[in-house]
């Protein structure tokens, strides 16, 4: 089905435009601007958008669940109605993110993604966010640094590349991209970046207390992008800079973030972006089963974790944030009500996770070629229209 969007204030990569895209087949096929529109009218389907914003859909490289839903312990109508929701809030492709758990529980968790995946189909008459891959938040991370995290199912690395097989082999589905946030300090740490990078998978730091120079080691080896920061981190100290300090300095580094104001200072988030631009910053939600349920307690991981005034704490260490429940809707807003320009704001909650992920071929930006998945929002962030491989709904 071919689809006209015209008449909107493009997000394009190198800034904001007048004008509107041709989609067809699933794809953008042209992108145009305002004086020469009504040369892409006509077709089968257009939509005057009315100045509306027109942007790349949002990505989300790093979420545990939403809508009442785990994504490590649903199956596939759990995923559907979790891929829906977050369709709604502008989300058009996720990443199923997994904390540490035993081999059983990963490979159940992975079975169900890969077999939803499978049926993932554009034709589908009511689209949804689409699953691009999987994101293991762990298990090689640092006891001192778990946060919410259960060390019961921590590891190390032992140098036998079929102890990871699980974290690398794609189950059948080579569709599947696979992220992995780890802590490069951990025995066999370095080595294993290396492995998991020449095997495919995009490594990321987190719940680390590395120090500079086993960071430079990292980044080395393949590991240049840092997630949740500075959460689960060493604090930044000015004898001891740690992962903060290297983060904030390193030009090949980036970095991702939680805008919830909760977990970081709104001065804070000024600063990363001060320091490392859009892009360098990436937004996530790190969204928990909860996120669109409302303040209450909740049974989590196995554990209790209570939501009041939008701040998720763990009952067994009160004042530990255990995830978020917001969107990545939610933190474009939060960021631009910060006075960081709408321009920045979706490069980080699309461009840049699509360039982090490796999947900015596909996704993350509107260019010619790519895949026609869109939003469109209005000034108050309201989702108006959303396209996910040329297929469109309107809310």
């Amino acid at each position: 089905m071919n689809l006209v969007l015209y008449n909107s204030s493009l997000i394009l990569p190198h800034g904001i435009e007048r004008g509107g895209v041709i989609v067809e087949d699933g794809r953008l096929a042209r992108v145009f601007a305002d004086d020469n529109r009504s040369a892409g009218l006509g077709g089968p389907e257009s939509i005057d958008l009315k100045g509306a914003y027109l942007a790349p859909g949002l990505i989300d490289i790093h979420i545990h669940g939403s809508a009442g839903v785990d994504v490590q312990a649903t199956d596939e109508a759990g995923l559907a109605k979790l891929s829906e929701f977050l369709l709604c809030e502008g989300v058009t492709g996720y990443f199923p993110t997994f904390v540490p758990a035993s081999d059983r529980e990963y490979t159940g968790a992975l079975a169900s993604v890969v077999a939803y995946t499978r049926q993932q189909d554009d034709s589908a008459a009511t689209p949804r966010a689409r699953i691009l891959g999987v994101h293991f938040e762990g298990p090689f991370v640092n006891e001192n640094r778990c946060g919410a995290l259960n060390s019961e199912h921590f590891r190390s690395y032992d140098g036998d590349v079929r102890s990871i097989e699980l974290f690398t082999h794609d189950n059948g589905s080579s569709n599947i991209a696979r992220l992995m946030t780890l802590a490069p300090e951990v025995s066999g740490g370095i080595e294993l970046i290396r492995e998991l990078t020449r095997s495919g998978v995009r490594v990321f730091i987190g719940h680390s207390q590395a120090e500079p120079d086993t960071l430079d080691q990292a980044a080395e080896a393949g590991s240049r992008h840092i997630t949740h920061f500075p959460n689960a981190l060493d604090p930044l100290h000015h004898r001891t800079p740690g992962a903060v300090a290297w983060g904030l300095t390193r030009n090949d580094v980036t970095i991702d973030c939680i805008a919830d104001l909760h977990h970081v200072h709104p001065l804070m988030l000024r600063l990363m972006h001060q320091s490392k631009g859009a892009d360098r910053m990436a937004l996530i939600s790190d969204a928990i089963k909860p996120a669109g349920l409302g303040d209450g307690e909740f049974s989590v991981w196995d554990e209790t974790i209570t939501v009041t005034n939008g701040r998720t704490s763990l009952a067994r260490e009160p004042g530990t944030i255990a995830g978020s429940v917001i969107t990545m809707r939610d933190a474009l807003k939060n960021i631009v009500d910060l006075g960081i320009p709408i321009f920045d704001a979706v490069h980080m909650a699309s461009g840049l996770p699509a360039r982090v992920a490796g999947i900015d071929s596909e996704y993350g930006s509107i260019e010619e070629g790519k895949r026609a998945d869109l939003i469109a929002f209005d000034n108050d962030h309201r989702i108006t229209l959303v396209v996910v491989g040329g297929r469109r709904q309107t809310f």
